[in-house]
């Protein structure tokens, strides 16, 4: 069930634009600057119905007040209009019938790859935080409303302990309630990020390895001040340990939004030993493993988008990649459109940017 098509109207760079899919491959080709990424951005956001670069208003084109995308997928049409203008600017139309928003169960899966997720595993913590919530959040439907209201509570905490001068009887009492609050939430985002660590564990090392084209051993360990088995008891006795130093900071220094994980490959810690080869091998494992995942949750196949990945590899993980890619619909941008139909063979598609 491949998308065939797709036409935009006042999107980022694009008055009018009309292109076909391939129900394989579709190589976008043009100069940086030319309007490649903002076609992926499209497809993502017709698909999961949010951007992966920013707010929905900054996909308006510069002058304009609204944008609209349509897609034929497999036979149905998928529409998704946005104006400046109104209470309600953000409307959904799946074949004919009019949503404000995508469901769980209406969201096609996407998995994107890009430029900047190679510094995935040698970034920030927050970074890594985000790939695993957002990993979580496709494949679980009540996942993001669990994280949502972890992050009302961790706020409402952040607020008393930013007005609070020092710790007192009354502080203690103001905060018990938000502290259990924030523990039991806490203890379910620990534990779903927990399993999902768990099952890549379960498969990352054949995969690496297949990948690197060597025998690897690969380990992802989650990192926290807290007990992974006792995750609530032990951010409770944190959370009343530690209150002294969250009043001076003004806010909460301890629980999943603290947390990070690191990645080992052959027993050592990959952000700090791993080659930049090594470091992208170990990109490509996580993105193959997030593929399969969402291939096997979901109704709908997931879509492989490629945002200029290819001059970022070399022959061997382009090999690679275009083999592990060839079961899904994928679309990538590049500049030189000749170095990547090499890898895919002839039956892809070229859509040109100016």
């Amino acid at each position: 069930m491949p998308y065939k098509n797709l036409s935009l109207q006042h999107f980022r760079s694009y008055e009018s634009h009309q292109a076909a899919l391939n129900p394989g491959v579709t190589i976008i080709v043009g100069p940086n600057g030319s309007g490649k990424t903002n076609l992926l951005e499209a497809l993502y956001t017709i698909s999961v119905g949010t951007s992966f670069r920013g707010a929905d208003r900054d996909m308006v084109r510069h002058g304009d007040d609204w944008f609209r995308i349509e897609a034929t997928y497999d036979d149905d049409t998928r529409v998704l209009t946005y104006s400046l203008e109104g209470q309600s600017p953000k409307h959904f139309s799946l074949d004919g019938i009019k949503r404000s928003r995508l469901s769980y169960q209406q969201k096609i899966p996407v998995v994107l790859f890009e430029p900047d997720h190679l510094r995935l595993l040698s970034g920030s913590p927050s970074s890594r935080r985000d790939y695993l919530d957002n990993v979580l959040a496709r494949l679980q439907p009540d996942f993001s409303r669990v994280k949502s209201q972890f992050e009302r509570a961790l706020l409402q905490r952040n607020n008393i302990l930013k007005r609070a001068e020092r710790r007192s009887a009354a502080l203690d009492d103001q905060l018990f309630v938000w502290n259990i609050k924030l523990a039991e939430l806490a203890e379910h985002i620990a534990e779903r990020r927990l399993g999902l660590i768990a099952y890549i564990n379960q498969h990352i090392d054949e995969l690496y390895s297949h990948i690197a084209d060597k025998p690897s051993k690969v380990h992802l360990e989650y990192e926290t001040d807290l007990q992974p088995t006792r995750y609530k008891e032990t951010m409770l006795s944190e959370l009343n340990a530690r209150l002294d130093a969250d009043v001076v900071r003004g806010f909460t220094g301890v629980g999943p939004h603290r947390d990070d994980f690191a990645l080992h490959l052959n027993g050592a810690r990959s952000s700090t030993s791993a080659s930049r080869g090594e470091m992208r091998s170990l990109l490509l494992t996580l993105k193959m493993i997030e593929l399969e995942l969402l291939r096997d949750q979901h109704a709908y196949p997931p879509l492989l988008l490629l945002d200029d990945v290819f001059s970022e590899l070399d022959s061997v993980r382009r090999r690679t990649l275009a083999a592990l890619a060839k079961p899904y619909q994928t679309i990538i941008t590049t500049t030189d459109a000749d170095v990547v139909k090499g890898y895919f063979g002839a039956d892809t598609s070229i859509i040109e940017t100016a």
